[in-house]
Order: structure tokens, then sequence, then C-alpha cells
């Protein structure tokens, strides 16, 4: 979530069709073609918060923190629904209420330090889960209101890879009253409009984290369970089971605190901070919105190519600074899309939708090869053609993201 980056690009253009390392056609015969290699444009770079990332319907529940030196401290809660099962058995004077929890499966992805007690807590919304009128989605910058007092806290470590699930018993006042109200049929549990107004929707966080965890956003992982039993001549256990509702208005909001550290002056706009006034970097981190731009205002001389000049192959390369992520591990990819002076994402020049991920060449033996490359071969092609003025390109990481490395 969090890489200072160098970006080297190398221009090729009107390459000869006996070039090492190329090969087209439509080649003048006789090889009477001239090639040149440029490797010296220039890249502006500066790091861009963008104002509003989109956070409903991602797929993911999203929760914890972690405190970084440079990108400061960050917090995601988690909001979402807890649905009325289809049906509700019928519960008489027999029913002896036992307790009441909710369990979330995290998938494998986490990110930051996983070892530490996290202190989980579940707090229940102070108002129905609902879209404003004027509102299409959640953004992270949404803070959704919730009540006072938790209705679960408990602290434990949580290792994904090893399938650890959060499990946190919620207050016995809850589910009694939540029993009392199946058992007597009560109207807040009738249908579900009258039960979304009566559970409103539970929020999750993780206090003081060290890590970031993902949950799908499915009933597979989401599930707020019952337990009671009957007494006979032995006692039988039932559960009541409570799955997650309308997934696609579950969203992740978003807190950070970047005071003193070099992002301290960072602030939502176009402007952004400039790398030159930055050490020469750029960050970025997906879950709070913080994007690396990149200009190269050389490229408007690529028309000087002329009608017989054409770009034959253009390579962009994003190397992050050696010696600067020895903590959590590169990701995979980092997506680069080009886009407006407004950071609004276009796909006019790119090659593929719009998009491209840049797979990352790891060199254990020179750190300092370690990159992600990029075809930018259709973008110069098409500036060369005069198709478009100074067209930016701006790189970030993949979120769903969410918060997703893939």
């Amino acid at each position: 979530m969090k890489w200072k980056l160098l970006a080297m690009a190398a221009l090729t253009g009107l390459a000869a069709c006996d070039k090492s390392g190329f090969e087209y056609e439509d080649a003048a015969p006789g090889g009477n073609v001239r090639y040149s290699l440029i490797d010296t444009i220039g890249i502006g770079m500066r790091t861009i918060q963008l104002d509003s990332v989109p956070s409903s319907g991602t797929g993911y529940l999203v929760v914890g923190g972690y405190s970084d030196p440079e990108t400061g401290r960050i917090d995601v809660a988690a909001n979402f629904r807890v649905a009325r099962p289809y049906s509700f058995p019928e519960l008489d004077d027999r029913v002896v209420y036992d307790s009441i929890e909710i369990i979330f499966r995290p998938d494998a992805y986490s990110y930051g330090d996983t070892l530490p007690d996290q202190e989980w807590s579940v707090y229940q919304l102070a108002r129905p889960l609902e879209l404003d009128d004027d509102q299409t989605r959640f953004y992270t910058h949404h803070v959704f209101p919730h009540a006072a007092t938790p209705l679960a806290r408990e602290s434990f470590p949580i290792l994904p890879h090893r399938g650890d699930s959060i499990q946190l018993r919620l207050r016995d006042n809850f589910g009694r009253e939540l029993m009392e109200k199946i058992r007597t049929k009560s109207e807040d549990v009738s249908t579900d409009v009258l039960f979304l107004d009566y559970m409103k929707g539970l929020q999750l966080r993780a206090t003081r984290g060290t890590a970031v965890f993902r949950v799908p956003a499915a009933d597979s992982a989401v599930v707020m369970r019952l337990h009671y039993h009957i007494s006979t001549t032995e006692i039988e256990k039932y559960t009541i089971d409570f799955p997650i509702g309308n997934p696609e208005l579950q969203f992740n909001e978003v807190h950070v605190d970047r005071s003193n550290t070099p992002l301290a002056s960072l602030i939502p706009g176009p402007a952004g901070l400039l790398s030159s006034d930055a050490g020469n970097r750029t960050w970025v981190q997906s879950l709070s919105g913080m994007v690396t731009r990149l200009d190269f205002p050389s490229l408007t001389g690529l028309p000087l190519l002329g009608k017989y000049g054409k770009v034959m192959q253009a390579t962009l390369e994003l190397r992050p600074i050696s010696g600067t992520y020895p903590q959590y591990a590169l990701p995979p990819r980092i997506t680069l899309c080009t886009a407006t002076k407004d950071q609004v994402v276009t796909d006019t020049l790119s090659t593929v939708s719009g998009y491209q991920y840049g797979d990352l060449v790891t060199d254990l033996l020179y750190p300092e090869n370690t990159k992600y490359a990029y075809d930018v071969t259709t973008y110069c092609a098409a500036i060369a053609k005069g198709e478009t003025p100074i067209t930016r390109g701006s790189w970030r990481s993949p979120l769903p993201a969410i918060i997703t490395r893939s």
C-alpha cells in the first residue's frame, strides 16, 4: 500500500527492420531505414490525494489499521447490514437463550504486522444503513454514526493464512432482546424493512491495529449467530443465523492522519505534492486514495517525427527505491491508466481496456533492478500522430480495490 518510487522511461522510435529486439512489418526494402533511440524523456511526478474514493459494493469488508513513519496512521472500519433470515423457527416457553456472536472469516489477504493482538470492536449503527436521496454510493470519507457503547470488544491476533476467524460474543442483553422478539413474533422482525429499522446495521473496527484484513462480503464469510437450547430429556442446542444483507451498501470508511510525516502538506486536489518537493519521491496508498501522477511534457515533440516517422516501441519502467520496502512486500501488480488533468481515468490511449497492471519483476541479487514495466507504445504513437495535446498518465495500485493486491 505504500511505495516510494523513481521512474525511468525508455522511448524507442524509428527503428530499423534488422534492429536487434524489434520485429515489425512494412519496413522499407534494403534496410534503408534510420532509427533513433530516445532514453532521456523528462517525467514530472507528483503524489495526488483523490478527494473521493468509492467504497461501497466492493465485495469486501476491510478492517484494521497500521502506522507508517512516512504515510502516517490509517484506520479502516467496515459498515454493513445484517439480514433477516428467510424464516424463523417456532420458539415456545421452553426455549432458553445461550449467547449471540458474530463471525467474520477473513480471506488470505492481509497487509501489515499480523502477529500482535488486534482489539476488535463491533458497534450498532445509530440509523439504518441506507443511501440518502442525493447519494448513489458511499465513499471512504463518509462517516456513519454508531452507538457510543460497543456490542463487543475483545483482543486477540488473527493469522489469515492459517484460516483464523474473528469471533466476537455480543452483549447478552442485545441477544436476549432479539430472541424475545423472535419468540413473540414482534413486528420488528416480521419484514425485511422493519428488521432494518430495528437492527440498523453494524460496524466492525480494529482499534490500535497493526494490520489490515479483508473479509468477503458474502454469507459464507459474515454471519451473526444466535444460540439457544431446549431442555427435554436432554439439552437440545439450536442456532439462528443472520447473514450479511445487501452487500452493495456495505462500505469501508477510512481515517488517515499524516501529521508529522513528509505528506503532512498533501491535500486533495490536482496540485498534489511534487516529487521535487518531497526528496524526489512519490507515494501510493490505494486505500486512502493516494496515487502517483506522471506527466510527460517532452512527448509533445513527437509530432515533429512527421508522416514518415513512426513510434515502434515505448516502455515505461517504475522502480521502487531499493531499501524502502523491507517490512512490507511489494504488490505483484500496480495499475497504470491514462487520466485527465482532473484525475478522471480515461481509456482512449491505453492498450488493455484503459488499464495495464505492470507485473512485478524482482531482482534479489540487484534490488535496484526491481521494477514494474508497461508498454506505452499506443500512448506515445497517438501523441506522435497529434491525436491529443499533452495527455497525462497516472498510476495507482489496484483496490479494491479493494484493498486488493492482485
